[in-house]
């Protein structure tokens, strides 16, 4: 499978190459950009963490089923709003925890089988159904409403027979690390051809698509695309579903063609890549780099570190400033959208700016 994965890699269309190219090229200066040159003062990525955490569970939710019963043609009966929204919710708060796990955790999470079912049975802990299928690869054939039948496409779009599914896995798995550990193709083309396959086989009854979503951000976060987790991805795919799924489902079709087409799929997954750091770029151009910050207005900002809140006296007894002093230093900090005033005169307190 190695071999045939390697020989897929280079399947695009010598026109769409530039486009790749110039794609690539952006996300990685984005890439150098926040290594190298940027740094937003911690309190404010750690509001921008907290709300990207929130925004991608709420995103991948949302992009697809998430295994509620349906009612009708003798399955199970449909559930009441209140109850669907109840497991919606607890399905997002699933993904929220082991999203929030990646980011902090990712560089001692190996890309392999133990890792995959626990996260699949992890995503699925509240989920209705049978718990025997949280943490374990598909046992059935795969008769989703997603893949059509009775036509040429289906026969292409068919997932891998259960099987056959440890041994596919396994050897995905085998490939993507020793893909990533050379240089033999671009991280991002690897990391997107993974997903393609992964998608592909559907290794799992249900849950498949927020499992692929997992797995970008941990081998994306692997690769040193340390911004990850300040803008979301899943956000930007959800934005942009239709396109985005027509063009996996276009490169999935040509998979077991002697030239299979990538073009489509991988356009589309830079596309989603390079809007996510086009939208973080641009969140971030108000904000200051933290050496343009004064000593004072540092000090301030890590005063959130233990407080909710803070107001003026407060400042100047932590920093030993004046009162004026340190109502300078907050108002520099509301002026530069970092802080919030909450309540006036006298009373006025300052919080943390709620990243846009």
């Amino acid at each position: 499978m190695g071999k045939q994965l390697d020989n897929r890699l280079p399947g695009v269309s010598p026109p769409a190459w530039p486009a790749l190219i110039a794609r690539i090229s952006e996300i990685d200066e984005f890439k150098g950009w926040w290594r190298g040159r940027f740094h937003p003062p911690p309190s404010y990525l750690g509001s921008l963490r907290k709300k990207t955490i929130a925004l991608s569970a709420r995103a991948s939710i949302g992009i697809d089923w998430v295994g509620l019963p349906r009612g009708g043609g003798g399955a199970a009966p449909a559930l009441s709003p209140a109850r669907a929204e109840e497991l919606r919710q607890s399905s997002a708060a699933c993904y929220a925890h082991h999203l929030k796990a990646i980011f902090a955790g990712h560089a001692e999470m190996p890309l392999e089988r133990e890792l995959l079912l626990t996260l699949h049975a992890g995503l699925l802990k509240r989920s209705p159904g049978d718990p025997a299928r949280r943490g374990a690869y598909r046992s059935l054939s795969d008769r989703s409403a997603f893949f059509p039948r009775r036509t040429v496409e289906a026969i292409a779009l068919r997932p891998a027979d259960p099987d056959s599914i440890p041994g596919e896995m396994d050897a995905l798995l085998r490939w993507t690390n020793s893909r990533l550990d050379s240089t033999a193709f671009h991280p991002l083309l690897v990391i997107a051809g993974f997903v393609l396959e992964f998608l592909a086989i559907r290794p799992f009854a249900a849950g498949n698509g927020r499992t692929s979503r997992l797995l970008t951000n941990l081998l994306l976060l692997r690769c040193g695309y340390a911004y990850l987790p300040f803008a979301s991805l899943e956000r930007v795919i959800a934005e942009h579903k239709a396109e985005y799924y027509l063009s996996l489902r276009k490169s999935q079709a040509s998979l077991h063609l002697p030239r299979p087409d990538m073009g489509p799929w991988f356009l589309a997954f830079l596309d989603a890549m390079r809007i996510q750091a086009r939208e973080l770029k641009g969140l971030l151009a108000p904000i200051p780099r933290e050496s343009r910050l004064s000593g004072n207005q540092t000090g301030a900002l890590a005063l959130f570190e233990r407080h909710r809140e803070v107001a003026n006296r407060l400042v100047a007894g932590e920093l030993g400033l004046s009162r004026e002093t340190a109502k300078q230093v907050l108002n520099r900090l509301v002026s530069l959208n970092l802080l919030t005033r909450v309540g006036a005169g006298r009373a006025v307190r300052y919080r943390k700016a709620d990243p846009a």
